[in-house]
């Protein structure tokens, strides 16, 4: 079985819509997905199957609406699990070494930093 962590970004898609509707049918999760470009109902499916079969999304049967898919990890587990899996990637793990790119490539602005700073702070 696939890590329920290791989504592609056309399945994050769909995990977004999940996140914010909670359980949805499969014309609804097109619906939603439309509103920005328009989908595949074929493709969509394959997704969902995918999803279902990595155990990141759960399905029920519903009564005339088809099936009912929902999320089985909460966003904050996948941000979580894909921000370690980045830092770890790209960064060696190091979030200092993150923030420095960061801030030598001028990516972060003195207003943003200042915010990090007192929330560092804050922490203590």
């Amino acid at each position: 079985m696939q890590d329920k962590f290791d989504i592609t970004d056309a399945e994050l898609e769909i995990m977004q819509v999940l996140w914010s509707k909670g359980e949805s049918t499969l014309t609804e999760i097109i619906t939603e997905l439309n509103k920005t470009k328009e989908r595949n109902k074929n493709t969509v499916k394959t997704l969902l199957y995918r999803l279902v079969d990595k155990n990141t999304v759960k399905s029920k049967k519903a009564t005339s609406q088809g099936f009912l898919y929902s999320a089985t990890i909460t966003e904050k587990q996948y941000l979580t699990k894909a921000n370690k899996s980045f830092l770890k990637k790209l960064y060696e793990g190091s979030v200092e070494k993150l923030l420095l790119n960061f801030v030598e490539d001028k990516t972060v602005s003195k207003e943003e930093l200042k915010k990090l700073v007192d929330m560092l702070e804050s922490e203590e």
